[in-house]
């Protein structure tokens, strides 16, 4: 639980009020993108490994391209399902918008 409660991690958000049920999501992928290793160890031992993968793959995630990756490839996520991950989140141009 000390996880929940390094600034670290939610230094833009009251710790009081996560829940890691209902804030799931935004928990993984903040530990995903800041954590360390004992963080890491936390969010295994709380979500399952389908919860974790479901964030990395999930079109509105706010992970980084070399974040995905490395996600990919630590959780056997295959190869072409990251792939089209990563050309997904190429940016739009600003005048087709």
């Amino acid at each position: 639980m000390s996880s929940l409660t390094k600034k670290s991690l939610f230094w833009d958000t009251d710790t009081n009020t996560i829940d890691i049920i209902k804030h799931k999501r935004y928990i993984i992928e903040r530990i995903l993108k800041f954590g360390d290793l004992e963080d890491y160890r936390w969010m295994c031992n709380t979500y399952s490994t389908k919860d974790v993968k479901n964030v990395i793959l999930e079109k509105r995630s706010d992970l980084d391209p070399k974040s995905i990756n490395f996600w990919c490839h630590n959780f056997g996520i295959e190869e072409s399902i990251c792939t089209k991950k990563l050309l997904a989140k190429t940016q739009e141009l600003f005048w087709r918008r």
